[in-house]
């Protein structure tokens, strides 16, 4: 790192902010603190007149750093760079900071800054007050020291990082694009299936069930004429040493697949039984009412970890792939249908395998139709998938480079030689 200097030699913590000439009923654009994004970035539509600035919101003007100043929106990084406010002044929460370019400085430099892991950590570690209401004083931004980093290499670090937020921004946005187009493709091929000839069938060829339209061919019944078997896995104490078997826990299961970022552990002899298998599908059986009843499928050829007692091992008979199990359970009006049988418990809720068996679930006839519309959701799921790691690759490269760059360890003239 070079010579340091404190950030408020680069910028103005808190700075009175000069009205003069401006029409006080004029709207100005109003930022709540939900209207800033975790990791940085604003959206807000509201506005409201300049003079409620008297109401002790916080002033500030267009080009602006703001910067959460309250747990736990500090340290989830709720900052926001106003430089596309669409009007020169605005009001916002009372729990924000600003900080103000001096002359010389980049806005920019200085935002990417605020986000920064070290300042994140310091900021945390600075604050003061009462459990729920800690907050960073201001006095941080006085004391906090940064590289003496100054001229046109802040607007080339600045360049560098906004286009990797660019980049990042723009992946997301497919992701999500894409994400609703396989919600689409689920409600549709779980309504209508795949027709012999390949092509989707028309809702004039679906007849009335319990469920809704299906087609004629398929078979509506209680889930447990399909399922066969229920398994509970283990109730061991579970530890965080890696000597034994990771163990699945609710927490374990996103989006309808396995997160394994966070496992606990259990003696190998003790739950070698519990492990799963390829096609095995577990459902969540207890936890709180927005996320019980979630399921995943173990996709992968060798076995995987053990689970939890909180979680089912679900088996299948011979008229029900394991796969379209997996997609039916996790079909958002299917979710809604199984937590009706959720009972309540202590501070959780749960759904036991024998209600879950009372679920309704409508099954194309055919194995070949079963694994017709897996392979149409998969096709699309292998395409999220590829976008997201690359998402992931944009975002470590991001992190990598705005500590090399912002703590002056790499110059900004080395990233731009090896990138022509």
């Amino acid at each position: 790192m070079g010579k340091a200097t404190k950030l408020s030699d680069f910028a103005s913590v808190n700075p009175a902010t000069d009205t003069n000439g401006a029409a006080t009923d004029a709207p100005v654009a109003f930022i709540p603190m939900a209207a800033v994004t975790e990791g940085g970035g604003w959206h807000a539509t509201e506005h409201r007149p300049l003079s409620d600035g008297r109401k002790g919101y916080t002033l500030f003007q267009r080009g602006d750093v703001i910067v959460a100043k309250i747990t736990p929106c500090f340290e989830n990084g709720k900052v926001a760079l106003l430089s596309a406010l669409e009007s020169e002044f605005g009001l916002g929460s009372t729990e924000f900071h600003v900080l103000r370019a001096k002359s010389g400085h980049d806005p920019r430099f200085i935002y990417h800054w605020t986000r920064h892991p070290a300042l994140l950590r310091a900021g945390e570690a600075s604050m003061t007050g009462s459990a729920g209401q800690r907050r960073v004083p201001a006095g941080f931004f006085e004391r906090f020291e940064i590289p003496r980093i100054e001229g046109p290499s802040q607007a080339a670090i600045a360049d560098i990082l906004d286009a990797l937020d660019d980049a990042i921004l723009e992946a997301g946005s497919l992701f999500e694009k894409l994400w609703t187009v396989r919600v689409g493709m689920i409600d549709d091929l779980l309504t209508h299936g795949v027709a012999d000839d390949g092509l989707h069938r028309v809702s004039s060829a679906l007849s009335k069930t319990v469920v809704g339209p299906r087609p004629a061919t398929w078979k509506v019944a209680n889930l447990g004429r399909f399922v066969v078997g229920a398994e509970y896995g283990t109730n061991l104490s579970l530890g965080d040493s890696s000597m034994g078997i990771p163990v699945l826990r609710m927490n374990n299961i996103r989006d309808g697949e396995f997160d394994l970022s966070d496992l606990k552990f259990a003696p190998a002899h003790a739950v070698e039984r519990f492990r799963v298998q390829r096609g095995d599908v577990l459902f969540n059986r207890t936890n709180s009412w927005e996320h019980v009843g979630k399921a995943a499928i173990w996709r992968h050829d060798e076995p995987g970890p053990a689970f939890a007692s909180y979680l089912v091992r679900l088996h299948c008979g011979d008229e029900l792939l394991p796969e379209f199990l997996h997609l039916w359970l996790n079909w958002a009006p299917v979710q809604r249908a199984i937590r009706q049988f959720a009972t309540p418990g202590v501070q959780q809720v749960n759904i036991n395998p024998t209600n879950l068996r009372r679920t309704l679930i409508a099954v194309p006839d055919t194995l070949d139709e079963q694994r017709a519309i897996i392979d149409r959701v998969n096709g699309v799921s292998a395409t999220i998938e590829d976008h997201r790691r690359e998402r992931a690759k944009l975002a470590a490269l991001r992190e990598g480079l705005r500590d090399e760059l912002l703590s002056g360890r790499k110059p900004v003239a080395a990233i731009r030689e090896a990138a022509e």
